[in-house]
């Protein structure tokens, strides 16, 4: 009975989660985004793009856009649980954008849209990378590189590949030096969803104790691309020799560790802790 009791809360906060960051995400988009003709990285930046040329619907494109990289997802192998999450993200966000689309207040001029357009968005998608959804789009894309690729930053792939869209469609739209209000609302963007995720530490510091720390280990580096070391230790009450995991990853990808451990042994013991900056391979160079 308390299993089922918890798993309806988990399922009931996840649901909520979900909602309140889809909400965010369609109100930035139609309050401040497409108004104040501002373009954003990722899929949505082209999405707000072919609205303004041909007037297509803005969460429709951005489903389709997404289509080939959730394809691609499963091709190559990602975990049930990170294509589940990705694809509700991209749904969600897609319905609350064009459900909202006929939300009565809206603001046309450029920079106060840039401003709270960036902060509404970058909000929205820090409260849905708290439970392990993803819009898709750069993100993803980036993730999918990465896997291939693994000796490239996934931040940097992130920027790149939100500066070419940006820098695309601007071309196309023949915005000129408006598109600096696209890059000013990408900051904004990158600093709401830092402060959602909450930590202006870097990364986070995981240590896991489990019985079965072999198939963890193993899950971690093929799944989430990240390095385990393994450490010996004792318990002291139990006079046992246990294994301990230590493990340095990125806030965004804590739940997704989370879940993989749990899944994999639900009695393990997880120790979540903030690093203030992490040094070497997959994170910032020495």
């Amino acid at each position: 009975m308390k299993n089922k009791k918890e798993t309806a809360k988990y399922i009931v906060s996840k649901v909520i989660v979900w909602v309140i960051g889809s909400t965010l995400y369609g109100l930035s988009v139609n309050m401040f985004i497409t108004p104040g003709g501002i373009t954003m990285g990722g899929f949505t930046g082209i999405a707000t793009t072919l609205f303004r040329l041909f007037g297509t619907p803005i969460g429709f494109m951005t489903v389709l856009l997404n289509l080939p990289l959730l394809f691609l997802e499963v091709r190559m192998g990602g975990g049930r649980l990170g294509l589940i999450n990705a694809l509700l993200g991209v749904l969600g966000t897609a319905l609350a954008t064009d459900a909202l689309s006929a939300f009565p207040y809206t603001h046309s001029d450029p920079l106060l849209s840039a401003v709270f357009g960036g902060l509404l968005m970058g909000a929205g998608t820090g409260v849905l990378l708290s439970k392990g959804f993803t819009t898709g789009g750069s993100d993803l894309l980036a993730h999918i590189i990465h896997r291939r690729f693994p000796f490239l930053s996934t931040g940097k792939l992130i920027l790149v590949i939100d500066a070419v869209i940006v820098l695309s469609c601007a071309g196309v739209l023949g915005t000129g030096w408006d598109i600096l209000f696209s890059f000013a609302s990408l900051w904004c963007f990158a600093t709401a969803l830092d402060s959602v995720l909450d930590g202006f530490g870097a990364s986070k510091l995981v240590l896991i104790i489990s019985e079965k720390h072999t198939q963890i280990a193993d899950r971690i580096t093929k799944r989430l691309g990240r390095g385990v070391t393994v450490i010996k230790g004792e318990g002291w009450y139990t006079g046992k020799e246990r294994r301990i995991l230590f493990c340095a990853v990125k806030r965004s990808e804590i739940f997704a560790l989370t879940e993989l451990v749990r899944r994999t042994d639900s009695g393990a013991f997880v120790t979540v802790s903030d690093a203030r900056d992490v040094l070497g391979e997959g994170f910032r160079k020495m």
